[in-house]
């Protein structure tokens, strides 16, 4: 009697439905260049040889590659990647994950608040809410900034103690323009202020301010409008979060993590620290990855969610500033 070891199925098993032949060549050149695309450049492939047997023994007797995106989904799970997604043709596939904490209110706001939004509380506090934006392109970078700066420099008086920066509708977007506007709160003539890790640990691009100069990733970042009032050294920030803070919202947030005197308050985020690249399968599609994970000014590294110093749920209120929870705490803070 022959006997395996479960060591010696598995092998059989890997190295047969890998032998599979398909009854259509276009597909397996889609799933062997996809699979070939996620074990260089994917953060998480500790899956791989998982995400190999799905799509091989799934993938072998499909009469179409128009049948074969949707099982991309199942692969976005077990690369633990919500971030990234298949594009094919005219139509997405990621991993849809199970339900997050909501909040009604915040939601309808998301589809109304897309401007900035700053204004004086208490006389002292000043108070900034910076939405999402959809400049991917980045063809805004300068109306974003800009808009941001004019917004500073309306608020930045002598009279101002510290500020409460909003991001709990920033969803994402560009966040070159953002970090080109808190140029001045993120930090002085020389400080690296953030960047990213790769699979490895090792650096794959840095976010610094050398010699008054922004460079991320090597680019240096150039401002138009200018801050008509300096911003006071280590001024005392509370930055607020909720469940839909996200992608360049979380980026904003750990730009500002680190520095002296800053804290934050509300929900932990979406979520999307994650760095995300695109890499061309076919002429008809492509697959967008997670690829590196962010870090913060003192080299803290973010594989998930950013956790606020001062858990404050729902409660929200743009209406009316002084009945804010997430505010009331945060003047709490700021008073103390």
């Amino acid at each position: 009697m022959i006997r395996f070891s479960l060591v010696h199925i598995l092998v059989f098993f890997y190295i047969s439905s890998f032998a599979q032949t398909f009854k259509i060549d276009s597909i397996k050149s889609f799933v062997d260049t996809s699979i070939s695309l996620i074990r260089s450049n994917a953060i998480d492939t500790s899956n791989i040889n998982l995400i190999e047997s799905l799509l091989y023994n799934k993938a072998k007797d499909l009469d179409a590659v128009s049948d074969l995106a949707p099982l991309y989904t199942g692969v976005f799970e077990l690369l633990k990647d919500h971030h990234g997604s298949l594009k094919y043709k005219a139509r997405t596939y990621s991993w849809d994950r199970p339900e997050r904490p909501e909040s009604a209110y915040l939601k309808a706001k998301l589809k109304t608040e897309k401007a900035v939004v700053s204004q004086i509380i208490d006389h002292t506090i000043a108070y900034l809410r910076i939405p999402g934006n959809n400049d991917f392109a980045f063809k805004k970078v300068d109306s974003i900034a800009n808009d941001l700066t004019a917004h500073i420099n309306k608020l930045s008086t002598a009279k101002i103690k510290a500020w409460i920066i909003d991001l709990r509708i920033n969803t994402g977007g560009n966040m070159y323009p953002i970090f080109l506007g808190l140029q001045e709160f993120i930090g002085d003539q020389n400080i690296i202020f953030g960047g990213f890790r790769n699979a490895q640990g090792l650096s794959s691009g840095q976010w610094e301010i050398r010699d008054g100069h922004m460079r991320i990733d090597g680019i240096e970042l150039l401002r138009q409008a200018q801050q008509k009032n300096s911003i006071k050294k280590d001024i005392p920030i509370v930055i607020l979060t909720s469940c839909y803070t996200a992608s360049a919202g979380e980026m904003t947030a750990i730009s500002l993590i680190g520095r002296k005197n800053t804290s934050i308050v509300g929900e932990p985020t979406a979520d999307y620290t994650t760095a995300v690249q695109g890499f061309t399968i076919n002429k008809d599609a492509g697959i967008n990855l997670s690829t590196d994970y962010v870090v913060d000014r003192n080299s803290k590294i973010y594989t998930g969610n950013i956790l606020p110093d001062v858990e404050v749920l729902q409660g929200d209120d743009f209406e009316n500033l002084k009945k804010d929870k997430k505010i009331i705490k945060a003047l709490q803070l700021l008073n103390r």
